[in-house]
Formats: C-alpha cells, structure tokens, sequence
C-alpha cells in the first residue's frame, strides 16, 4: 500500500544523492541490473532502466548511458520480413482457407486440377501484400538512414567535430543550426541571443504550429560572451541533475550547478530549458548536452503504433464470408451423402475433393478489390477541389463516413473560428462596449500622461493600510480610470507572447496559444503596445506614447490543470513589485475578496449569455521585503529534483492570495463558415450531433443558438452542478418523460456524477435526445463520452475537433475528424481525416462517405456473386455426371475467370452514381437510409445467393438440354455463358452507365474473344462459332440475366427502396416547381 503521509517543503529540501534518488517511494539505485538483464539489454531485447542521471561537461555521466541515439521506424528487418507479413496474412479467414486448400493439391489422392490454379491467386495476393509493404518500409528505412546519418559538430578535444546523429550519446556538448533537426533531447545551454532565447518549432512533436520560446542557462549564457569561448566547456566545473526520462513532453525537471572559486551557483532547469528531439531550430545557432537519446527521448515514448480501425463494412464481409464457407461445406457433404458412399476413408477424400472444387465460393480476391477501392475513395476525396485541404490519413475506413449516426463535435475552433473579437469589458462599476473603444483610448492616454506607471495612486492605498496599521492588502474604493489603466497593462503584460519583426518589416507575435495574441491585439487598439520582449524583460509603448519598461521577476504560465496565468514585474521607473494573474472565473473568485465573489458570478454569467468567453483579470502590489522573502522561499522549492511541482504549487498559492480585482473581459469568438446550414444538413441527414466543450453553460448554450445546433422549435433542459445522485436520477427521470423537443445541456460535474453512478440511465435518455451540450468537460470525459455512445448503441460514431485536448475523442471515436486551426495539427494528424474548415464536413460526409459505403457494398456483393455462380455450376455439374470430383473447367480457365476476364468489369463497379453531386447535398434525407446497413445485411446477401443460385442452375440445365450431345462443348459453352452474364450483370446493377464501366466490358470482351480464337487448347471452337451455337449462348446468357433485371424494375415500382421514394417525391417537387412557373 502506498504511503500518503503529505511531504513537508523542510523535508524536500533535504540535499540529494544523484547516486540513488527516491521516487514515489520507489528507490532507485545507481545500479541494479544483473549480468542476465545487462544482455538482454545490449541486443535490445529489453529496454535498460529509466533513472534520474547526472551529467558533467566532461561527457562524464552517472549512472552510465549507453543508449545508441537511433532513429528506427522500420517495421521489418531483412530476417522478420517475410515471416511477420505471412503471419499477418494468414490471420485471416480467407487467406489461411486458400493456404490449406493449396496444400492437399501437393497429395495426389486429393489433387483435382493444376496445382497452379490453387497456388497462383493466394501467391498473387501475397506478392501484392508483400511487394506494398516492402515498399512502404523501404521508403521508412531511407527516412531513417537520412536522419542518422546527419552530422551535428560536437566538442571533443577542444574542439568541435562532426559527428553523425546516430553516434551521439548522453553527454555529448552538441550544436544546431537554424532549421536542423534536433537530434537527441538537449538542455539548452548558449545561444547566440545575447538573451540567451531561441525559438523553435515543434509541429512534428506536438502538431503546434506556433514557435515556442526556450533560454538557455543564465549563468552559462553569461559566462560565455564569443563563441570561440565554447570550448573551454569541459573546464566548467559542472554538473546538472536531470530527472528520469517521462512521457510528457510538457514536463521537466532538472536542477544545475556550477562551483565557481568556491561559490556554489544554482539553477532550476525547467521545460524551457529544453529542446526535445525532432523539433526543428527555427533561427540562429545553440549549444546544448545530450540528457536523453534513443529510445528515452520524449518523440520515441510517445511513439505507439497507431490503432487499427477496422470498418464495420469489413467485419459485415467476415462475417459473410464465414456464411460462404458454411455453405460451401453443406453442399460438398449434401455431394457426398447423394453420391451414396458407404462409410469409409473414402468420404473424407471425397469431402475434401469436392470442398475444393467448390473453394471458389470464398472469394480470396475480395480483399485485394476492396483495398484498391479504399484507395481510389481517399484519392478522389485528396483530390477534390471543393473541399481543398482535405486529407484521409485512414485509407481504411473510407467507408464509415457513409452511415455516421452519432457526431460528437468540440466548440472552440471546430464549431467557432478561435478569432477574438473585443466585445465587453466589465469592471465593478462600469461596463464598456466595442463601441467604446474611442472613449477607453482617451481615458487610456490621459492616466498614461498623467501618471508614471500602473497602480499610481499607490500612496493613497499605502497611507490607508497605514492608518489602520495592518500589513494586509486593504479595500480601497478607487477612480474607475486608474483601474481601467491597470487593466489594459495588465493585459499588456500578463502574457507569454513575444513580438517579432518579420521579413516584410511587419510586427508579428508568436505565442503558444492564439487567445494570447487576441488578447495583446485588443490591448493594443486600445493604445498599449507591446514591443518587445525577453525572458528579463517587457517593452511597452503605453497610450501616450511614453515607454514603460518591466522587469520580469517571475513568470507561471497557463496550463489546464491551473486555469490561469500569473507573472510578477517590476515597473522599473517606479520601482514598483505589481503581480498580475488572469484565468476562469470557476478558479479566480477564490482568490478575491467575498464581497466582488458574487458580482464576478453573476457579470461573467451575463457575457457568457450573450456568447462571450470571459476571463478574469486581477493584480496585486507586493512591497520589496515581503516578495524578497517570498522569492527565497520559492527559489528552494523551484530548485528541488524530487517534489518540486508540489512545493512551487504550494509557494504560489500564498502569493495568489488577496488579489485585487481589475475586471473581466469579454471576447466574441466568430462562428465558422456556413456553420448554421451544414449543422442543419448533417442533423437533417439523421446524425445526432453532441457537442463537447469546456466553455461555461450559458456560453455553450448560446453558440448552440446561433449555430443552429439547436432548432428554433426546440427546448433546452438544463443540469447543472449536480453532484447528489439522488437528485441528478430525478432529473434524468424527469428529462426522460418530456418530449423529444428538448435538447440537454450538461455540465462537467453533473456529467462525472452520471457516468460513475447512472452511466446506463443517463445514456439511454440523452442519446434520445435531438442534441446534447456537455460543458466543461475534461478531454477525458470527451474520450469517455465517445466510448460509452459506442458500447451503448453499437452505432457508428465520429468525432471532430481541432485542439491537443480533442485528439482522445477523435482517437476514441470510429470515425476521427480534425480541423486543421489555429491550435495547431495535433488534431488533425490525429485524426483518420482532417478538414480545413466544418462545412467541408458535408460534402465528405453526404457526398464521398454515401457513395464510399455503397459502392463498395456493391462490389463486395458481386465478388461474392462472382464465386458463387461458378460454384453452383461445379455443384450441378457433378450432381449431373454421378458426383465424381472432377472440375468442369480447366485451371487455366479458372485462373482467368477471376483475373483477365472479369476483373475490370467487377472493379468499375466502383465508378457508379446513383445521384449528383448536387442532388445529394441539397437532400441530405439520403444520407439516412444507409444509416441501417441496407446496402449489405443478411437479407441483400440471400438475394445475391439467390441469384447466384438462379443464373448457375439456368446456364447449366440450359447448356446440357441445348447441347446434349455434345458433351465436350459443355467446358466452353458453360464458361461463355457464364462471363457474358457476369459483364450484362455489371452494367444492370449500375444506377446509371459510366463510360469507366462500359469500357472495361468492352475490353474484357475483346481479350476473351481473343484467348478464344489464340489459345485454342483452352476451348473446344470448331462447331462454337457457328450461328445456331451462338444464337443458343445468347437464349442462354438472356434467359439467365433478363428475370432478374425485370424483377428488379418491377421491384422499384411495387416496393421502392427508402432512396428511390425520396428520389419520387423529389423529382414531383420539381414537377410541380415547373407548372408554377
């Protein structure tokens, strides 16, 4: 059991032993590897221990690291190539079916025909595998070699040599250039910034497009004043403690020292003091040690193989070709039981022969066709101009987004545009607009002209507190201009944006999150520019246009465990100490007084109505002795190895108390293009549609409203802060008996409360609800959400956002979609698909998905016919000639069958429209009648082996009452009859004639008459080409394939399908719509 006794910060101050470092009471000592595990290591059959390291400028490191700093994304080696790809095929069904199939053709009392016809289609499918797969690995391996083989100078004997990145290992003084890859993960410690910052660029770690910030070590950086002085590194005595290598890429913790003529200098290393491996050096040039390689760096243990998503499509067509085998078994023992054998040996040879005559029921060629028809769909999808930008990362579910029924969407930059809009500003006793932006601007310059600083009736404030002789922050009722001044400093100040000068000589501003540049650009139009910045100080330009400098003392940055932001300056011409923090409402008001706690609720609930994110702004004077003891007590516990996060967090808490309260902002964040009409289309294609955001109730609520998600004639049902689960299960019993008209809206609290006690209920109603909107949901209750719709109605589901906290439901759900946004494309590398904007969704989904998913339940459906219909001729033709074991055709006619002579007709399937482009946008209804399956189930399948069934029987009877007597006809008359109904087959199952389609028959045709009339060895012709013989193949060819297709017109008029009645009425509407005109 573990021990939760609290850690005091006395006792994490205690002096580490970086030789055996104690870790969630986890000793780990320096080492503790047997000769056995050192082995098992070395061939890399083991991964070697993850423990904290000490690491020196002279390449000493303790405990010793011999990590090779390989990149491998290989999946096969020159020896587990062919044995991992033949596993991996022969899992499944159909594959390992033909394997032992081929097998008895090596037993000469089980042998039926040329080895070759069994042998040849598995070995092709095969090759085909292998051949793909070798190629993709081969093009990793060059990705591979192209980055172990770059070289990176690294300081070896005073000097700086090169040095390929696959040699490097943990301690080695390395540098980068501007735009190089980092090679390894690397504590950063000169750049060539006087400041010592540098920027880089980390989309191929996190998918974040905007340049992070990193410093380097100060008293390096300064110690360090030319580059020449770099190699006289190892002479530094120095060392830097750096935790165990972790997953988190956001997390790090080191400490440095350096012993300098007797004095022992200190140092935190945090997250900014690295660079993690594959992110790229956006400008200038860097000195950093090695402190992880290989395998422990941050890229390769978040690197997992990505979940294979298996369509539902392709599990439907297991489970037929499952059916198919059960079929073929019955007829081959219903051969055997008719052909009256006595119990013996004998049957089961008998048995095996005939299941292998009749193997062509399993349609080993299904697979490749559908692969090859996946990759067309996400080619076309690519390509498609409409929706540019569009990328299916998932090459095999294309299908899926033909039948979604659940759409569970993210609000902040999928449903909005992330873009800030100033609207409100609100402070305890004044409100101001975006129309007041000129007045604000006035009032700005003129506390700026008249006063030197922010907080500038300070001395009123100190005089009070003095009069009531306490050292507390006391009340002070304030002008309303001097707080609206401190306001827009602090939002000039508060802040982790750095303004840059670009190539154009434009200002720019590069910050980790784009609701921080909002926030500078409206301080900004309000007068207070920010102008420059560094990890010491800020720049500012205020409203009338004197220049303030700040120096930056202390800087917490936002995270989404804190829900804020806080940053301690010093005004440096007033030497005044001003400790601005900003963050959510939820999380600031503990910090106020109780008497502003009420207003703040009910001000940021008024902004949050009128669809405004809001967030609260607050500062605080601190006097010089105070904060010196307060800076003494946090630079102990910022410089601790072990415990650090709890001991800092405790440090601030005591600085975050009796905050002074600024105001509170209200920013508009636009709603995305055409939003309203393609939530609109989507729900009027049957999906439901759930919205998942961590935005408070009332502003969730109102986008709801202005994006259409939530109907005009519809109600909203509201949950809110429920935690009892008595009265949470009274309001869902309740939610339950109103009508359907009610959309449900949810908070995160209520939501947890629900999924841990009433999962099953909560989930039984809402899924019946039209819409749903959970707020402030963690991105694990957006993940757990997604599951639990899944496992509950067993129906397809997608999910689409386009932050970091949205690729666990995007991951989770069937169907992943990502919005390429300003967040960055985490989301959208994360996603099977991603998108550039959420109208493109229609089209992907109403147009692409619909005719993925039936093109593709036609193709497999006719593959399945294909086998079939030669099947149920080898099945009467033995049951006709005594039950013998023998093929009715030859192998090579066989091979052909499948391949050169109806393989193209049976792909162009593929090409087929059954509606426009237009017509299937404009009535979205269409979109709901693939939602049930209808296209492929059970019952479409009987059909088809009706058919099958039907056509076999005709050309069969048909050919030996035609040609009675002529016994060695049979072959060639039976195998033409055959293929010609197959090609009449393909077009009459076509909704409308494709040129693809008519032209592959054309050819196929063309190849078969010249085979025909080449390869006479294969048919019997002499009498063939005789007009009675071919007018008799044609009754034959017709008889089979017109019932069928008359059948199936009489069927659309009788008993049309969902699609062909909304089809009716939508071409009477246009009728009508003509008369009136």
């Amino acid at each position: 059991m573990e021990d939760q006794r609290e850690v005091s910060l006395e006792e994490l101050k205690q002096p580490l032993n970086p030789q055996e470092i104690q870790i969630e009471n986890i000793q780990v000592p320096r080492q503790n590897t047997s000769c056995w595990n050192s082995f098992l290591i070395s061939l890399g059959l083991k991964a070697p221990p993850r423990v904290p390291r000490t690491l020196s400028f002279t390449g000493q490191v303790t405990p010793p690291n011999h990590i090779e700093n390989i990149v491998k994304n290989q999946k096969y080696s020159l020896l587990t190539f062919v044995p991992v790809v033949l596993y991996n095929q022969f899992k499944f069904f159909q594959n390992m079916f033909f394997l032992l199939i081929a097998i008895t053709q090596f037993f000469d009392v089980l042998k039926v025909g040329l080895m070759f016809t069994y042998v040849a289609p598995l070995a092709l499918v095969l090759f085909l595998t292998m051949l793909k797969e070798a190629y993709d690995d081969f093009k990793r391996f060059r990705r591979d070699k192209e980055a172990n083989q770059t070289l990176y100078p690294v300081l070896q004997d005073g000097k700086f040599l090169n040095k390929k990145s696959c040699d490097l290992k943990v301690g080695d003084i390395v540098q980068i250039h501007a735009n190089q890859r980092v090679p390894a993960d690397i504590i950063l410690l000169h750049t060539q910034d006087e400041n010592g910052q540098v920027f880089i660029r980390t989309d191929q770690l996190d998918g974040e497009t905007d340049w992070k910030l990193r410093n380097s070590i100060k008293q390096i950086q300064s110690r360090i004043k030319v580059e020449e002085e770099l190699i006289k590194l190892p002479h530094y005595d120095v060392e830097i403690l750096a935790s165990e290598p972790i997953q988190d890429i956001y997390e790090f913790t080191g400490l440095f020292k350096l012993e300098y003529n007797g004095e022992v200098f200190k140092q935190s290393l945090k997250l900014e003091n690295t660079l993690w491996a594959n992110t790229v050096l956006a400008s200038g040039k860097i000195t950093g040690i090695v402190a992880y390689s290989g395998k422990e760096t941050r890229m390769a243990m978040n690197s997992r193989q990505p979940r294979t998503k298996v369509g539902r499509l392709d599990n439907e067509v297991n489970t037929l070709s499952k059916l198919l085998f059960l079929m073929m078994l019955f007829l081959a023992i219903l051969l055997v039981v008719l052909d009256g054998q006595n119990l013996s040996w004998f049957i089961l040879v008998q048995l095996t022969r005939q299941l292998i005559l009749l193997s062509s029921i399993i349609p080993i060629s299904m697979r490749v066709n559908l692969d090859f028809a996946k990759l067309i769909y996400c080619f076309r999808i690519n390509t498609d101009q409409d929706i540019e930008g569009t990328v299916a990362r998932n090459s095999t579910i294309p299908e899926e987004l033909g039948r979604i029924q659940y759409l569970l969407t993210d609000k902040t930059g999928t449903l909005t545009q992330n873009d800030m809009i100033f609207k409100r500003l609100s402070l305890e006793n004044i409100n101001f607009s975006h129309e007041d932006i000129k007045e604000i601007s006035e009032k700005l310059q003129i506390q700026c002209s008249e006063h030197n600083g922010p907080i500038s009736d300070l001395e009123q404030i100190l005089k009070k507190q003095k009069e009531r002789k306490s050292k507390k922050k006391v009340q002070v009722k304030r002008n309303p201009d001097l707080i609206l001044r401190d306001l827009i400093t602090a939002l000039t100040l508060c802040h982790n944006v750095t303004p840059m000068v670009n190539e154009e000589g434009t200002k720019e501003f590069q910050a980790s999150s784009p609701d921080e540049v909002a926030l500078v650009k409206i301080a900004e139009s309000l007068g207070m520019q920010l102008m420059k910045r560094d990890s010491d100080s800020i720049e500012i330009i205020n409203a009338a246009g004197n220049q303030e400098n700040y120096q930056v003392l202390n800087l917490f940055p936002f995270s989404s465990e804190t829900k804020r932001m806080g940053i301690v300056v010093k005004h440096r011409e007033s030497d005044k100490l001003i400790f601005y923090l900003k963050g959510a409402d939820v999380i600031m008001k503990q910090f106020l007084p109780e008497s502003q706690r009420g207003f703040v609720d009910e001000e940021c609930d008024d902004l949050a109505r009128e669809g405004l994110r809001t967030l609260v702004i607050t500062q605080k004077y601190i006097n010089q002795e105070w904060y010196d003891e307060w800076a003494t007590k946090y630079k102990e516990a910022d410089e601790l190895l072990v415990g650090r996060s709890e001991a800092v967090k405790a440090v601030i808490n005591e600085l975050e108390q009796d905050m002074e309260f600024l105001g509170i902002t209200g920013v508009e964040d636009k709603l995305q293009e055409n939003i309203c009409q393609s939530l609109e289309n989507v729900r009027n294609a049957g999906i439901n549609i759930w919205m998942l955001t961590g935005d408070k109730i009332e502003t969730a609520i109102c986008i709801s409203i202005s994006s259409g998600l939530k109907a005009p004639q519809q109600n909203i049902y509201v949950i809110k802060e429920l935690s009892d689960e008595i009265e949470l299960q009274a309001k869902l019993i309740h939610f339950k008996n109103l009508s359907q008209n009610y959309i449900l809206v949810i908070d995160g609290i209520s939501l947890k409360c629900a999924m841990e006690n009433y999962k099953q209920l909560f989930l039984e109603v809402s899924t019946k609800a039209p819409a749903v909107v959970c707020c402030r949901c963690s991105p694990t209750q957006k993940s757990e959400v997604v599951e639990s719709i899944k496992k509950y109605t067993k129906k397809i589901t997608a999910a689409i956002g386009d932050g970091g906290n949205d690729v666990g439901m995007i991951t989770s759900a069937d169907v992943g979609i990502g919005i390429v946004g300003k967040e960055g494309m985490q989301a959208a590398l994360a996603a099977d698909f991603s998108i550039n904007k959420f109208c493109y969704l229609d089209k992907l989904l109403l147009w692409h998905g619909r005719l993925s998913y039936k093109r593709s339940s036609l193709l497999s459906q006719f593959v399945i016919h294909r086998g079939l219909l030669i099947s149920i001729i080898q099945a009467i033709f033995s049951s006709i000639y005594y039950f013998v074991a023998l093929s009715i055709f030859n192998g090579m006619l066989l091979l052909g069958y499948a391949t050169v002579f109806t393989m193209f007709p049976a792909f162009s399937l593929i090409f087929d429209e059954d509606v426009d482009i237009k017509t299937a946008l404009t009535y979205p209804p269409l979109y709901k009648t693939l939602q049930k399956g209808r296209e492929l189930n059970s019952k479409t399948f009987c059909f088809w082996v009706w058919k099958a069934t039907f056509q076999g029987s005709i050309i069969m009877l048909l050919t030996i009452a035609f040609f009675e007597n002529s016994y060695l006809l049979v072959e060639t008359i039976t195998f033409t009859a055959m293929i010609f109904t197959e090609y009449l087959l393909s077009l009459s199952e076509l909704n409308r004639l494709h040129i693809v389609t008519i032209g592959s028959n054309l050819l196929s045709i063309l190849v078969y008459i010249l085979i025909l009339t080449t390869m006479r060895g294969l048919f019997e012709i002499q009498n063939i080409l005789q007009w009675d013989y071919l007018g008799k193949i044609a009754l034959i060819v017709l008889i089979a394939w017109l019932p069928l297709f008359a059948f199936k017109l009489i069927k659309k008029r009788v008993d049309p399908s969902d699609f062909e009645k909304i089809m009716r009425s939508v071409k009477r509407q246009a009728i009508g719509m003509d008369i009136k005109q």
